[in-house]
């Protein structure tokens, strides 16, 4: 698909809906996840800022899944 704004949503296997998204082709992306009808920041700036090594991990290793599955370039 080439450069995007907005991925596929993503249903993990944790049963979560995420999707990674980015206001524009200058910026960079965040993950966000599906809490009812509204969407979600994951908190990956913040696992940064708290040095949560553990979160940051998972959080950037769902962004390279759903980059893969979405044909993402970045």
């Amino acid at each position: 698909m080439g450069l995007q704004l907005h991925s596929a949503d993503f249903l993990n296997d944790d049963g979560v809906t995420y999707c990674i998204k980015r206001e524009s082709l200058d910026q960079d992306f965040t993950i966000y996840e599906k809490r009812g009808e509204e969407w979600v920041d994951s908190g990956l700036d913040q696992a940064v800022q708290d040095l949560n090594f553990g979160e940051f991990k998972r959080l950037g290793l769902l962004i390279k899944r759903i980059m893969d599955q979405d044909d993402w370039i970045a």
